[in-house]
């Protein structure tokens, strides 16, 4: 491996005729130029628009009250679409609380059953009666989840979607 080490590749120059082309000629002593260096147009301020452009204090001001009284009532509507989102949240997840207690006694009453049971029979009676109670509370409880989270959705949108139903969106002109 040390002869590896030891080798040292040669590289030869590459010559370029783009770069030599490229290359400005070299400046002689005798003849001194002076490079121009290009000045600056003067600043310009802007005209003044036309007395007939510009709108009037009172459309201004109004325009102003308008905007503030639009944006008062998109804010009230975003938190009335909240609440209702919350609400809707609090539901789901009281739903999902008395789903998962009452599942977790059916487990607990069906293992004491099983712990009753005098043979393999009984035993799997047992675990197939749970089984199907089970299937059957969660095909109950996914479909009041599926009914409040429309609920939920259809109240949360509905403050958003009264604001354009009614016309009340902001035009400026």
């Amino acid at each position: 491996m040390s002869n590896i080490s030891n080798i040292k590749v040669k590289r030869t120059t590459r010559e370029s005729t783009h770069n030599e082309a490229a290359t400005p000629p070299a400046k002689t002593a005798s003849t001194p130029q002076t490079e121009a260096t290009p000045t600056p147009p003067p600043f310009k301020a802007a005209a003044p628009a036309p007395a007939s452009m510009k709108p009037a204090a009172s459309i201004g001001a109004a325009r102003s009250a308008d905007m503030f009284a639009y944006g008062q009532q998109s804010w009230a509507a975003l938190a009335e679409a909240q609440a209702a989102a919350v609400r809707g949240f609090e539901a789901l997840l009281g739903e999902m609380t008395s789903f998962t207690r009452s599942e977790m006694a059916a487990a607990a009453n069906s293992a004491t059953a099983m712990l009753g049971a005098k043979n393999f029979t009984e035993a799997v009676e047992v675990n197939i009666g749970y089984a199907r109670r089970s299937f059957d509370a969660l095909i109950g409880s996914a479909a009041k989840l599926s009914e409040i989270g429309a609920k939920a959705a259809a109240e949360a949108s509905k403050p958003m979607l009264s604001r354009f139903e009614n016309g009340k969106s902001f035009r400026v002109g």
